[in-house]
């Protein structure tokens, strides 16, 4: 017959402190979703990749230093077609003016949902 005491062999006397006992329980893995964006060279891809970016500036998840620059870069850029539009009355310039809105627009937008 076996001796019961043979686990005192590998396991000596010494007590367990229950400060020395560390459980390490793993976090909860949150589960990653992982978007599969079409490639930008296709054209439906582009038009994809393009609304996204969009949809990103529109939503207002943007940093606020890609907004004032987005301000500065588009809203000079209108700056500088209004005025000779201004002075000189060159209303051939008004498409450029209207086509070069549209980001400020998106812009304002952008702002305004930044501010709620």
């Amino acid at each position: 017959m076996s001796n019961n005491d043979e686990h005192k062999q590998f396991l000596p006397d010494n007590k367990l402190d229950s400060e020395r006992i560390v459980v390490e329980v793993p976090a909860d893995p949150k589960p990653f979703y992982q978007e599969k964006i079409p490639s930008g060279y296709d054209p439906m891809g582009e038009i994809y990749l393009r609304g996204r970016a969009f949809r990103g500036l529109a939503g207002g998840r943007i940093p606020w230093w890609v907004l004032i620059s987005g301000w500065i870069i588009f809203g000079g850029l209108a700056l500088l077609i209004l005025i000779p539009v201004i002075t000189s009355a060159a209303f051939e310039l008004l498409p450029a003016l209207v086509i070069d809105s549209i980001p400020l627009l998106i812009l304002g937008s952008t702002g305004m949902s930044m501010l709620k």
